[in-house]
């Protein structure tokens, strides 16, 4: 697999394809990046923009009771 990474600042109207592309199975991939995109957010960042669901008892841990004693045959 052979691949090329352009990034244009100025996206032409039309891009061109390489000659050893041509008239073979071929993958594009456009990613256009907003202004927002461009900086990397911080972990903080985005674990503030989390929505606030459940109650804080739905994710805490049950108490641990332990397993009961099991009989043993004699």
């Amino acid at each position: 697999m052979q691949t090329i990474r352009q990034i244009y600042d100025d996206a032409p109207e039309a891009i061109a394809v390489p000659e050893t592309f041509r008239h073979r199975r071929l993958e594009v991939l456009l990613i256009v990046e907003d202004a927002e995109t461009v900086s990397p957010r911080g972990l903080k960042s985005l674990l503030a923009d989390m929505p606030d669901v459940g109650d804080d008892a739905d994710f805490s841990r049950q108490r641990d009771v332990g397993r009961p004693e099991l009989p043993w045959d004699s």
